[in-house]
């Protein structure tokens, strides 16, 4: 018995090579993509369990560019996650750092401006925007011969009867601008010519320069995730493909 010879045919064979080549790049790409979603689902995720958040704004700018089918290179495969312009204060979440202002100072809003709780997006009346200066108290406007512990409180009782903000407290001669903090005289009491009583609430700090965030890593532990299931999810798709 003879034994049959199965020889290559060599003018072929780099037409074979191509057509495996062009199945795992489109291999590459379907992994990717999948890797991709996996990883936008987790950092969606961790956003959510980590991070107060006040609406759907932040998670919808949670966002990946998938890869388009084509002819490309191996090395050229790629799809991105990340976060768009308009949330780029969660890359200093990411990463951790200095928040400086783009002005003067930081406006920071407090709980009472959130109407008790932080977790609140900021009432539209305290608006930091909204509060100009026609809204905040500049002078006693009842006694202008007022001096010291008077005048303050001819202030806050003006501020308290108008409606105002009363700029108190904070660093106001530390350098350019206002930067006393903001207040609310929420009761004002007078019973008699010696005994004068009011509360006031902070809204506002205003007297920082910038604020130090520190690092809550939210996307590269979802990257880590999608990147674990890389082979799994490629050797799927090759064999998807008969490789």
């Amino acid at each position: 018995m003879s034994l049959a010879k199965i020889v290559y045919d060599e003018g072929n064979i780099h037409l074979m090579a191509g057509d495996i080549y062009d199945d795992l790049v489109k291999a590459a790409i379907a992994t990717v993509n999948i890797q991709a979603r996996m990883a936008r689902r987790e950092a969606v995720k961790n956003i959510q369990e980590n991070f107060t958040i006040r609406n759907n704004f932040t998670v919808r700018q949670v966002q990946f560019t998938p890869m388009p089918e084509g002819r490309y290179k191996l090395t050229d495969v790629k799809s991105v996650v990340g976060v768009t312009e308009k949330a780029d204060y969660m890359v200093r979440q990411e990463e951790g750092g200095e928040r400086t202002s783009r002005g003067q100072t930081l406006a920071i809003p407090t709980d009472t401006a959130r109407g008790g709780n932080r977790s609140n997006t900021v009432i539209a009346a305290m608006r930091i925007n909204r509060i100009k200066r026609n809204k905040r108290m500049h002078g006693s406007r009842s006694n202008k011969k007022a001096k010291g512990k008077s005048l303050f409180i001819a202030r806050a009782f003006v501020a308290y009867s108008k409606g105002l903000f009363l700029p108190m407290g904070g660093s106001s001669n530390s350098g350019p601008g206002d930067r006393r903090n903001l207040h609310k005289v929420v009761s004002f009491e007078k019973r008699n010519r010696k005994l004068i009583r009011f509360r006031t609430i902070q809204v506002y700090i205003r007297d920082r320069e910038s604020t130090e965030t520190e690092a809550q890593p939210w996307l590269f532990p979802a990257s880590e995730v999608a990147a674990a299931e890389g082979q799994g999810i490629f050797n799927s798709q090759a064999k998807k493909l008969g490789l």
